[in-house]
């Protein structure tokens, strides 16, 4: 699943806020987008992924979101606040997060018990 933040500006920023942050910086005038419309044009732009994902497979549509991917080379902590250190390096074959630990490599965080805290920048695994 996935969500977007349209106007709230807490705890981190919304999509407004980065099209008045846009409009200052370059001068531009654009409009701010109310939740109907982003909901609209995001679904006929998952409808071309699936379109894509289903031709070609993961490979046809893991560039281009990683492209847009905010989270590789984000430091995490695992198990508590004060565990090990872990970077977020993308995604496995089956779509879940993963995570390299110095000294124990690459691995896979599974949904099955594990919280991930964006505010604290903690995961901890089952």
């Amino acid at each position: 699943g996935f969500g977007f933040n349209v106007n709230n500006s807490n705890p981190t920023i919304c999509i407004n806020d980065l099209i008045k942050k846009f409009n200052k910086e370059e001068g531009t005038k654009l409009k701010a987008l109310t939740a109907d419309c982003l909901i609209a044009r995001t679904v006929t732009v998952l409808e071309r992924l699936i379109d894509i994902f289903q031709e070609k497979g993961p490979n046809g549509v893991l560039p281009r979101y990683y492209k847009y991917w905010v989270h590789s080379g984000k430091q995490v902590r695992l198990h508590s606040e004060e565990g090990p250190i872990a970077w977020i390096v993308g995604i496995d074959d089956y779509g879940f997060l993963q995570v390299h630990e110095e000294g124990k490599g690459v691995e896979s965080v599974h949904p099955d018990g594990n919280s991930f805290d964006m505010l604290r920048n903690l995961i901890i695994p089952k």
